[in-house]
């Protein structure tokens, strides 16, 4: 009696386990889920042009599921830290506290930089809010969601520590000893040792074994392998000559770390010529319940490097290598985010593409008057950015193949990307006006300095040194405003000639004479009349600082953070913290940061889903309009700080 009651209790138990399940099954089928996908610096005219030239077929058929917006905008400044915040939380840098890339925080030394990317944004984030609701959240990659500043959503996975730079070693081998479970070789054993000089003083001893693979009668060492004590195991790495391999670091027995790399050999034995590339050694950042960090360890090993440019710059590594170290890095946040996806379920997840915001930056090269533009570079230059483009149209099939009919994708941006031909220094100014004060050794002397500026892409903060305010301030709170006056007045006033440090070939002789149509115009007309279009463009006036806005306008950036005046670059010019010269070449190529209303610092805006329209084209959209319209789709109310409205343009009607 006792064996049939404690059958049919038991039997009890697991039905109301397996019904619990099914229902649980149904549930989540019937599960709505938004997957957001930001591609930083992913231009609206560009993609739109790329899509048109059958370029993006997955981002193409997703415009035809879904709704693509004409107009969309970021906010002010167009910086890809504070247009995130905006993405995540629908709120303008004046709630978020993100203002720049980098900024100066008050109650420091005023030289003090602050690093937006680590900082906790003030308001609740959407993975934040909506978890604190019930949902399911989680962020791969993400700005703004980095777990060192604070619970951010129940997966997230973001950039951890770089622990040693990238590097290119010459390899010296000798016969090998005392290694345990070699390969089979059919040449004697040679091996080779490196140290790499970690962070806080750390290092770490990697041995390489050589391995003549192909019984051929001559010294043909083919492939390595390469191990931290001379013991070989099961997932040390065994490579061919010329081919990726990696290998895992456990630092502290706390950070999965890593690096990839490649030998390359000029002599098949080995007696000159061995090299091995590596990239730099990183590892990530992993927080979320017990045992998830060593789930995504197992399946996908260490949290890679981004990018190399200083490997291809020395040539080191090619641009097909550099592009295969990119696209690691962007499969692998593809790959995790669609895992955690499928296993964890997130009722919302938001993850991160940096590849188009890089290339643009380096290669941007589409304005004559940037230097060292001729047609021929420009054309190689656009195919490294379009290939960045390309990548994200993978991303966005690759992850098509994985929605359900119940899950919303989003391809966002945070802002465009516009070509620069000047680098400003508005530091320059400042000094020559005697508001900053520099030492013998060139260094800011803080106690004479009365204002600062911060730059970061073509804006720049102006701090100026209050007692009041400042670490070490000078400044009288009743000279404040007659300074902030005569900064005003600085940059509003600075014109410069339109030298060709941009030089301006927009004409060539045979496309002016063809313009002319006339056959018979001479070529030393042509040459005369080119010098002469090019002479008035040197002799035009500019005011390359477009904008000079007082933190205290409605613009959205009122914050502690912010500096007390704003400094916009006019379409062209980069911000740059020199404080010898007061223009020079640009920084980089391609840059952004100013007015959000320009064609080209226009993001993009598509979402595809069961709620949503199909195959429209709806008009204006705002950055600080995607928060509020997920908490809809995810039936949540938006918190009272959003700024941002829903996009109710983009849902079906019924």
């Amino acid at each position: 009696m006792t064996r049939k009651l404690f059958i049919l209790a038991a039997a009890f138990i697991l039905f109301l386990h397996l019904t619990s399940t099914v229902q649980a099954e149904i549930r989540q089928s019937d599960k709505q889920s938004v997957i957001l996908i930001s591609f930083d610096g992913m231009r609206h005219d560009l993609t739109k042009k790329y899509i048109k030239e059958e370029k993006l077929p997955h981002l193409k058929k997703l415009i035809k599921q879904g709704v693509w917006a004409k107009n969309p905008q970021t906010i002010t400044p167009s910086l890809t830290a504070p247009s995130h915040a905006a993405i995540a939380t629908g709120a303008r840098p004046d709630q978020t506290g993100i203002v720049s890339n980098q900024w100066h925080e008050e109650n420091k030394p005023i030289e003090n930089i602050d690093d937006g990317f680590q900082t906790k944004i003030e308001v609740p984030p959407l993975w934040v809010e909506a978890r604190k609701s019930g949902k399911v959240t989680a962020t791969v990659a993400f700005p703004g969601a980095n777990p060192k500043v604070g619970k951010q959503a129940d997966y997230s996975i973001f950039y951890g520590k770089t622990w040693a730079p990238s590097s290119r070693d010459s390899l010296s081998f000798t016969e090998a000893t005392e290694w345990t479970n070699p390969p089979e070789s059919f040449s004697p054993l040679k091996e080779a040792e490196l140290t790499i000089a970690l962070q806080k003083g750390k290092k770490q001893k990697i041995y390489l074994l050589a391995v003549d693979s192909t019984n051929d009668r001559t010294q043909n060492y083919d492939s390595f392998t390469v191990s931290k004590d001379k013991k070989i195991r099961k997932n040390d790495p065994y490579i061919k000559e010329g081919k990726w391999g990696s290998l895992p670091l456990d630092i502290d027995n706390t950070y999965a770390a890593g690096f990839w790399f490649k030998i390359q050999t000029n002599q098949t034995d080995l007696s000159e010529g061995v090299t091995m590339y590596r990239t730099a050694v990183t590892s990530g950042t992993i927080n979320g319940p017990k045992g998830f960090s060593d789930d995504i360890k197992n399946h996908f090993g260490f949290f890679p490097v981004q990018d190399d440019d200083k490997a291809l710059q020395k040539g080191w590594i090619s641009r097909a290598e550099y592009e295969e170290i990119s696209t690691r890095f962007v499969m692998w946040v593809t790959d995790v985010s669609l895992y955690i996806k499928h296993k964890y379920q997130p009722d919302s997840l938001m993850f991160y593409g940096p590849q188009i915001d890089h290339e643009s930056h380096q290669y941007l090269l589409t304005d004559p008057r940037q230097p060292g533009y001729t047609e021929e570079k420009a054309k190689e230059y656009g195919q490294y950015v379009e290939w960045s483009y390309k990548l994200a149209d993978r991303v966005v099939g690759r992850t098509m193949k994985e929605l359900s009919d119940k899950d919303h994708l989003f391809i966002v941006s945070d802002h465009g990307m516009e070509p620069a031909h000047t680098t400003l220094n508005p530091n320059k100014e400042l000094k020559d006006a005697g508001l900053l004060v520099l030492d013998e050794n060139n260094e800011i002397n803080m106690k004479k300095t009365k204002a600062y500026a911060v730059p970061s892409g073509s804006i720049a903060h102006v701090y100026i040194n209050l007692k009041s305010r400042e670490k070490g301030g000078i400044v009288p709170m009743d000279n404040y405003v007659d300074i902030t006056n005569e900064i005003t007045r600085i940059f509003e006033n600075i014109q410069l000639k339109n030298e060709n440090r941009t030089k301006m070939t927009i004409y060539n002789f045979k496309t002016m004479t063809k313009e002319l149509n006339n056959e018979d115009f001479s070529f030393s007309r042509v040459k005369k009349r080119a010098k002469k279009i090019i002479g008035n463009l040197f002799n035009v006036k500019v005011h390359p600082y477009e904008k000079v806005i007082n933190i205290t306008e409605d613009v959205g950036i009122k914050h502690a953070n912010a500096g007390d005046l704003l400094l916009m670059g006019a379409p062209g010019y980069v911000m740059g913290s020199g404080t010898s010269k007061q223009a020079d070449s640009p920084v980089e190529l391609g840059t952004h940061g100013g007015d959000p209303k320009r064609s080209e610092l226009k993001p993009v805006f598509i979402a595809a889903g069961p709620e949503l329209e199909k195959g429209k084209k709806i008009g204006s959209t705002s950055n600080l309009d995607i928060a509020p319209t997920i908490y809809r789709l995810l039936e949540l109310e938006a918190p009272s700080f959003v700024e941002g409205s829903v996009i109710d343009e983009a849902f079906r009607r019924n």
